[in-house]
């Protein structure tokens, strides 16, 4: 009997410990394939930027502060800068704002482009003020993972 308990023990441990091995296994593998498309993706979007007076197609990453970017309709903005050419610019801000109206930006009065915006007429010249995690979009996941974390602590206490 004796024996018995003790693969008994031993099958109730493999039949608890296998599944979230093999769970843990697949969310490991899910995570991989997703970061290794999300390269993919980054690669792929690339914005025509002006930098010591010639036209050079990049991919957005690799934009800098200070380089001038063309943006034309349909694209979204990789960075926060502020337009230095523009006719009569009109921005869809709705990813940061909640506004479902269009906001027309100028030189003079509202000149300021936030990443993740949507430009829906014109295509202008803006100058690159702050990237990635520095920009307006950035800051605000950078907050939101703060609160997070806040809370899965408060959860845990």
């Amino acid at each position: 009997e004796k024996n018995v308990e003790w693969i008994e023990g031993v099958i109730i441990i493999i039949v608890a410990i296998v599944p979230a091995l093999v769970i843990a296994f697949y969310a490991w593998i899910n995570e991989r394939q997703s970061r290794h498309f999300q390269s993919l993706v980054e690669l792929d979007q690339k914005c025509n930027v002006i930098r010591e007076s010639t036209i050079q197609q990049i991919p957005i990453k690799y934009i800098v502060v200070g380089d001038i970017c063309e943006i034309k309709y349909g694209d979204v903005l990789p960075a926060d800068g502020v337009i230095i050419q523009s006719n009569n610019l009109k921005v869809d801000e709705s990813s940061l704002t909640a506004e479902l109206d269009l906001i027309e930006k100028y030189e003079s009065t509202d000149p300021f482009l936030l990443s993740g915006t949507h430009i829906i007429e014109d295509s202008d010249k803006m100058l690159i003020l702050a990237v990635s995690e520095h920009g307006q979009t950035g800051m605000i996941l950078k907050l939101l993972s703060t609160i997070k974390e806040q809370n899965n602590g408060k959860k845990k206490q």
